[in-house]
């Protein structure tokens, strides 16, 4: 995925969420969105999933440049996939599998690669115990597993992930880490946007950083974390 000059305003708002951003994506990767609240990560998110339009620049997807009728966002959905930080805005089931089984259902897989995705993913989460539970009843912890099972259950080629080790304990946190690193392995690109600056530091194979709507630094984790003084300037030591 690219951005040419993308800049976005949420709607007469004095200052632009993102302004002239360009960023390229290259397929493989492990991406980490770091910046202080308010800098775009999230906006950019929604951008790349086709929620949002930019107001000028482009943003491209394997070459070509985003549609926006419905039947390409239909699509670009089902190849970028992205989990909200609130999970609440994408759960739809009444219980756990059914939730993971709704996406399915709209791609019209036939009912056994369903059962078998669902029971793969519930195994892979940890949620083959709550299958039957209400998604109403769900912890906020839960809920946020399985609104990231949400997306993985379609087999992403790109997934958007906006904050999700938020609300996770630190053994859950463990337990994403190596859920990503098999997806990431199954040939899935990763982008992640989060504040949990010790996790960028073990998973990312490269660091975004943003301020004010623009990109600002973009490197290793290794590098990235050894220029402290820029930080602290950002307000990220």
């Amino acid at each position: 995925m690219r951005f040419e000059g993308v800049s976005y305003r949420y709607g007469r708002h004095p200052r632009l969420a993102l302004e002239g951003l360009s960023l390229n994506l290259e397929a493989g990767g492990r991406y980490a969105l770091i910046g202080p609240n308010g800098c775009g990560k999230t906006t950019l998110l929604r951008l790349a999933n086709g929620l949002y339009r930019p107001c000028s620049g482009a943003v491209y997807w394997q070459n070509q440049p985003l549609a926006y009728d419905q039947s390409a966002l239909y699509r670009l959905r089902q190849e970028v996939a992205l989990v909200f930080q609130n999970p609440d805005e994408q759960l739809v089931g009444g219980t756990v599998a059914e939730d993971l089984s709704y996406g399915l259902c709209n791609l019209g897989l036939p009912p056994a690669e369903i059962q078998r995705r669902v029971e793969e993913t519930l195994r892979a989460f940890d949620l083959t115990d709550l299958a039957d539970f209400p998604v109403n009843y769900l912890s906020l912890g839960q809920k946020r597993r399985l609104a990231i099972a949400d997306s993985v259950i379609l087999e992403p080629t790109l997934l958007l992930l906006d904050e999700p080790t938020a609300f996770l304990d630190p053994g859950q946190t463990r337990r994403l880490r190596e859920l990503l690193g098999q997806i990431h392995q199954a040939g899935t690109t990763l982008l992640i946007a989060t504040h949990d600056l010790p996790f960028v530091g073990n998973w990312a194979d490269w660091v975004i950083v943003m301020a004010q709507g623009r990109v600002v630094l973009a490197d290793s984790p290794e590098a990235i974390f050894q220029d402290r003084r820029r930080l602290r300037e950002l307000g990220l030591d």
